[in-house]
């Protein structure tokens, strides 16, 4: 398993300190232990300088022998593992030891003499650590009487008659001079003196034992440091999986918060983050559901797009607004809608248009959305049926213009007739006569237009008298029945009369269903050629009676079977001038407020059949 940077890290930090604490001690041994070692061997030196000093204040005293003090002493600087100076107040060297290998040991460096002695001619003991080149020579020392006198038994026992080179030792030192007395006058000094190379080297088991226990310690600390910083690292590995599968989405997923430190403290502290964050992410869902539910309810289209124009929201509506089926591209079916969106992004403004999808008319609203800092985010449209709206206004429009041409025919043909009659144009009675008969006509005429005009908006306006009865339709329908028989005949046409014997009673208004059988029977009539037949037939069902007229005119297409009921509608424009073209509207709303229904089939060359119902009395 790979470890984390973490624990790596920890134990980088744990190890690498361990290991530079190890470092850090053999460094400052290394540093310090030189003058550990030369103080350590100047105390040692010391003791020793004085036994040698008293073997001489003996041998002065005649205690010891003069031929005896020279072995005494030692032929060798291994007896005192230093090399020894015997010298007089003047720095004369006296005796001196030789070296190990048997070579002869130089005279007491002068440098060392002369920074030393005038020290130990007070009677002190005189120290040196460091290099001779380092000894500060006194400016000047006080006058000291030879006493050679004293010593010059001992020179002459000495095997060093003879002279010698004054090197001796150069480099770093350990010198010591403590001073001879002779019944409490000073009268010479032994100097020893020793090189730091030679107190090193017998250090050096020691330094290498030091330093090769500072690495042993830190290579068996490794797998404590391991196993620390494991403990350390795996809490933060496993917070740090349970951020990750939260983040994933599953934040049912809970840390462990039952260490009683820093790391169940950050433990309990993810969790409850986590729960937290389930409940806003949960009323998140709930808002969004919410909003999701109200805007695919709602009937009014909404296309979202972003700032990239990638769409980004399309609820059902936009689909049943233009005709496509549930998932397909709106971009194709709708391109007119698509560039709106384009030109919203682009000028950062409302677009607002009304497209033809078809026959639905669609009105578009595109905003485009912004943050607060004017930053573009994208844009919504809302796309309105607006079909009925148009097609009432289309309406209104064609109402006015369809009453203004209705009322002009009339008063234009009246004002064609009473201009002459004013100007004396028409001379003769009989012209006159049948100018007023014109004028008449189209009077009756007119009245007859406003007359159906102000029934029809009191119908629709619900202030019309539709009181309702219970009456038999049979005699109504025979009456109607012998009115247009005669009607026929003078026009040459064929009226079948298909009505039972007997009809049971209905609910209704026998004046306004008379009026809308005359309305149908007049179209019937007047859109059939001369030759042509006219049906009127009852049927009777459970519930309702259904009375048809069917002829064998022109007919009517179906692009304008669904506008019949309209005001001014005439399937025929060639002839306009039969009729105001109100009769089946007011028909048809008639039977509305009746509660009956009336309904039409036609087709176009091959006549029309109308039918409305009539309830049967209870």
């Amino acid at each position: 398993m790979k470890r984390s940077s973490f624990f790596r890290r920890t134990l980088v930090l744990v190890y690498g300190t361990v290991a530079l604490f190890a470092c850090l001690i053999v460094a400052i041994y290394t540093a310090i232990s030189p003058q550990l070692f030369a103080r350590n061997k100047i105390d040692d030196l010391i003791p020793k300088g004085q036994i040698i000093s008293g073997y001489i204040e003996s041998t002065l005293r005649g205690e010891i022998s003069t031929a005896y003090l020279v072995p005494l002493i030692g032929r060798s600087t291994a007896q005192w593992e230093a090399t020894v100076w015997v010298v007089d107040v003047s720095g004369e060297t006296l005796i001196r030891t030789q070296q190990e290998d048997g070579r002869r040991v130089g005279r007491l460096p002068a440098q060392l003499a002369r920074a030393m002695l005038p020290t130990v001619l007070t009677g002190q003991i005189a120290t040196h650590i460091g290099d001779q080149e380092d000894l500060e020579t006194p400016v000047s020392t006080r006058a000291v009487t030879r006493t050679s006198d004293v010593l010059d038994g001992i020179a002459r026992q000495s095997d060093e008659g003879e002279a010698a080179s004054e090197e001796v030792i150069s480099g770093n030192i350990v010198a010591v001079a403590v001073p001879i007395t002779f019944f409490g006058e000073v009268v010479g000094a032994v100097f020893m003196s020793q090189s730091m190379t030679e107190i090193m080297s017998g250090m050096q088991a020691l330094t290498n034992t030091i330093t090769f226990s500072a690495l042993l310690i830190a290579l068996m600390l490794l797998p404590a440091v391991l196993y620390f910083a494991t403990r350390l690292s795996r809490p933060i590995a496993d917070m740090r999986a349970v951020a990750l599968t939260m983040a994933g989405g599953d934040l049912t997923v809970r840390a462990d918060d039952r260490r009683a430190d820093e790391f169940g403290e950050l433990g309990g502290a993810l969790n409850y983050l986590s729960s937290e964050l389930g409940n806003t992410i949960s009323t998140l869902e709930l808002e969004r559901n919410r909003l999701q539910s109200l805007i695919n309810g709602v009937s009014e289209g909404i296309i979202a797009l972003d700032a990239q124009g990638q769409t980004t929201l399309i609820n059902p509506a936009v689909h049943e607004l233009l005709g496509l089926p549930q998932g397909s591209d709106v971009r194709i079916a709708a391109p007119e809608i698509l560039k709106m969106f384009d030109q919203s992004l682009r000028t950062h403004e409302t677009v607002r248009q009304t497209i033809w999808q078809g026959s639905i008319a669609i009105a578009v609203s595109v905003s485009p959305l912004s943050r607060s800092d004017g930053t573009l985010t994208g844009c919504v449209g809302i796309l309105s049926d607006v079909t009925s709206a148009e097609r009432l206004e289309q309406t209104r429009r064609d109402y006015v213009a369809n009453v203004s041409h209705e009322l002009r025919t009339p008063l234009t043909a009246m004002r064609a007739l009473i201009e002459p009659l004013r100007d004396g144009l028409i001379k003769t009675e009989e012209q006159r006569q049948q100018t007023y008969n014109v004028v008449l006509r189209e009077t009756m005429r007119l009245t007859r237009l406003v007359s159906d005009m102000l029934e029809l908006s009191r119908l629709q306006s619900g202030k019309a008298s539709l009181t309702k009865s219970v009456f038999s339709p049979k005699p109504l329908i025979d009456l109607i029945h012998e009115t247009y028989s005669a009607y026929a005949e003078d026009y040459q046409q064929t009226f079948i009369y298909d009505v039972p014997d007997t009809l049971p009673d209905v609910i209704g208004n026998p004046d306004r269903t008379q009026q809308v059988l005359i309305a149908l029977l007049d179209n019937a009539f007047k859109y059939s050629s001369d030759s042509g037949t006219v049906t009127l037939h009852v049927g009777v069902t459970d519930e309702v009676i259904r009375v048809t007229v069917r002829d064998t005119g022109i007919g009517i297409s179906q692009e304008d079977l669904p506008h019949v009921f309209d005001r001014f509608y005439k399937a025929d424009k060639s002839h306009s001038g039969k009729g105001t073209g109100l009769g089946l509207a007011i028909a048809y709303e008639i039977m509305r407020q009746l509660g009956e229904e009336m309904t039409v089939e036609s087709i176009l060359g091959l006549g029309s059949a109308f039918t409305f119902t009539l309830h049967i009395a209870s």
